[in-house]
């Protein structure tokens, strides 16, 4: 009977692993499939180097730090619903328009911009009208 037990033990302790190795595959379990309107902001982010988390078929995090973007390259993040999180440090040539962008982005909870052309004026003010919003970089 002790054998049974054990035995019984092993085999869900093995599930248990497959399950979780399965998840961790296909995205955390948070990902599915992206929404095709979504994919070109995908590839974009991956091809400069950078990454996205998917949830519920949408991009909720972007990470695309160092990637030598313009402030032009965030246009196509506004497309993105569910966007959560916007990780940009070491984009050296990034200005203060990246603040006119993120006012598009109803659901962006964290902006990361240290190392950027960001001015601690401008960075402040966005902050004191979006206090609900992580903003790090310059001022921070």
């Amino acid at each position: 009977m002790q054998m049974f037990r054990n035995f019984t033990g092993i085999a869900a302790g093995a599930s248990c692993l497959a399950l979780t190795v399965m998840l961790f595959a296909s995205g955390c379990g948070m990902g599915g499939s992206l929404d095709a309107k979504e994919a070109p902001v995908k590839q974009f982010v991956e091809g400069k180097g950078g990454m996205v988390e998917v949830e519920n078929s949408h991009i909720v995090t972007v990470w695309l730090e160092g990637a030598g973007l313009q402030n032009s390259d965030l246009d196509q993040f506004v497309s993105l619903p569910e966007l959560k999180h916007l990780h940009l440090n070491y984009n050296g040539d990034l200005t203060n328009e990246v603040f006119a962008t993120a006012e598009k982005m109803p659901k962006l909870e964290t902006l990361e911009l240290t190392e950027t052309k960001i001015t601690n004026g401008a960075a402040d003010k966005f902050r004191d009208t979006h206090p609900q919003m992580s903003v790090s970089g310059p001022g921070a």
